[in-house]
């Protein structure tokens, strides 16, 4: 079984609006909406276009602050305060504990290497994975096959027998349907299917796989 981590085992969307709101109170004077507002207008774009392979990572962590006429500095900041905030979601734990004891599972992230493997060490969650695959390390990215074909490698399994279980249609779910993986959708808000990706299974949380 391969797990995805933000969104479906950490609670990003909490882990970084305690990071945003840190970062805003040392380095912007802006109003705390107005600043989310604009954080999100220049970052989700840039994603997409990460996902699309028309900018690196590296060009990521810088150009989503450059867009604010923030330093560079900035970045190191925010991304060592995700790593200090982290949190999970509450059925996370023990979700993970009872999947590891049936089945062999593998972290598979994308994201900046330093900030997962901070968020690793700080809610001591990687001994329930035999591997943890960190995309940027292997020099590849979500939504590419190759990425889920390197760790069933790891894995020593088939795609036929795996499955992929993630909360982003648009990188885990585009992942496992490249990787020829079944795709479980880790689907918190109750959001409407995304065309073209299939979906073997939705589950409303991590502890309902």
């Amino acid at each position: 079984m391969l797990v995805d981590l933000d969104g479906t085992v950490v609670d990003y969307a909490r882990t970084e609006r305690a990071a945003l709101a840190e970062v805003r109170r040392r380095f912007f004077r802006m109003d705390h909406a107005e600043f989310l507002a604009a954080f999100h207008a220049a970052n989700e774009p840039l994603w997409a276009a990460y996902r699309e392979h028309l900018i690196t990572l590296a060009e990521l962590r810088l150009e989503r602050w450059a867009r604010l006429g923030a330093p560079g500095e900035v970045a190191a900041a925010f991304e060592d305060a995700l790593g200090r905030h982290v949190a999970l979601f509450p059925e996370a734990r023990a979700a993970l504990r009872r999947l590891a004891r049936r089945f062999p599972l593998a972290l598979v992230t994308d994201g900046l290497a330093d900030v997962q493997r901070a968020k690793l060490r700080r809610t001591r969650i990687g001994g329930f994975f035999r591997h943890v695959v960190i995309a940027p390390e292997v020099g590849m990215r979500k939504p590419d096959g190759d990425l889920l074909h390197h760790t069933l490698g790891l894995l020593e399994a088939k795609a036929d027998d795996a499955l992929m279980v993630g909360d982003s249609p648009a990188s885990d779910g585009a992942c496992a349907r490249a990787a020829g993986v079944d795709f479980c959708w880790v689907n918190r808000t109750g959001a409407a299917c995304v065309p073209g990706v299939p979906v073997h299974r939705t589950v409303p949380h991590l502890g309902a796989v």
